[in-house]
């Protein structure tokens, strides 16, 4: 008897586990004022222009109003048949670990990995791991999954992809081997990747010009995380890796987001556009601690 693998929602904190919560969360963060400002409806003849997205990955208190953006111009660009999410993994796993079969139990239902997809993926890079393990209490991907079901329902599928330690050489490689192995299988793909900017403040460690005057702090931390979507938005890959890289930046995506815009432009990606930016203290009023987070998609036209 063959049987089936399941991860289950563990992000504790992050998002709501009782269903009716979830989607009133979801709602709200379409409807806030850091929000779209109104309720997504998808639209069944979108033109399916977005090849990639940004989208961050905390509390859906602090960033569910940013990923709404990303969200509402997905509904308004059609269905796709599967959603390739990328996301950095917290927990230590080095390298690219996707799960190659199985489920996601949400609380808005079971969301399917997208085997096909996966095994190809697999076949056609030496860097990427079958390890399911990875993506255990991993919150970076499933936060997205509750905003893909309230917009898509059951109608779509997965393959998850947690990146940890790893260069850009590695990112160069798994994008290209996404992009050979959505054309093999003709998939209708996005592909989503998933981080927060500048992480600042004593929790993180990272305070490079103090935390007074806070003025002077949170201009900082725009100017930082602007300069990297700036990055994004010209689709230079590598020089985003580099600047994180050699200005010690927190940004804990780069490499996934690296690896999104490989695959992008190979399927002939033209420009990036910024939806929102905005920081934790925009959200919730935090001081001691900042985050940063963007809404980015990359288009065909």
């Amino acid at each position: 008897m063959i049987v089936m693998r399941v991860r289950r929602a563990s992000a504790w904190g992050f998002h709501p586990f009782n269903p009716d919560e979830e989607e009133r969360e979801i709602e709200r963060s379409f409807l806030s004022k850091d929000g779209v400002g109104e309720k997504v409806q998808l639209s069944e003849e979108g033109e399916r222009r977005i090849l990639g997205a940004v989208v961050p990955h905390a509390g859906y208190v602090y960033s569910g109003p940013i990923a709404s953006h990303v969200y509402y111009q997905l509904a308004e660009d059609g269905a796709p048949e599967t959603f390739v999410i990328l996301g950095p993994n917290h927990r230590g796993y080095p390298g690219f670990s996707v799960m190659l079969e199985g489920i996601w139990r949400m609380p808005l239902g079971d969301v399917d990995v997208d085997s096909d997809l996966a095994r190809a993926i697999v076949k056609h890079s030496q860097f990427v791991d079958i390890n399911p393990d990875a993506h255990d209490r991993e919150h970076s991907i499933e936060v997205q999954l509750p905003f893909l079901q309230y917009i898509y329902n059951a109608n779509f599928k997965i393959v998850p992809i947690t990146v940890g330690y790893s260069d850009y050489g590695m990112c160069k490689d798994v994008g290209i081997a996404i992009t050979r192995a959505i054309r093999e299988t003709k998939k209708d793909t996005v592909i989503i990747c998933s981080t927060d900017f500048t992480h600042y403040g004593s929790t993180y460690g990272y305070a490079p010009v103090g935390m007074r005057p806070f003025e002077k702090v949170l201009k900082w931390v725009y100017d930082v995380d602007n300069s990297l979507i700036e990055t994004i938005l010209s689709l230079d890959s590598e020089k985003l890796v580099k600047t994180v890289d050699e200005k010690q930046y927190t940004m804990c995506g780069s490499l996934p987001v690296a690896t999104m815009i490989i695959a992008t432009k190979e399927l002939g990606a033209k420009k990036g556009k910024l939806l929102k930016y905005a920081t934790s203290y925009d959200t919730q009023g935090s001081t001691d601690v900042i985050v940063g987070y963007g809404a980015i998609v990359i288009t065909k036209s």
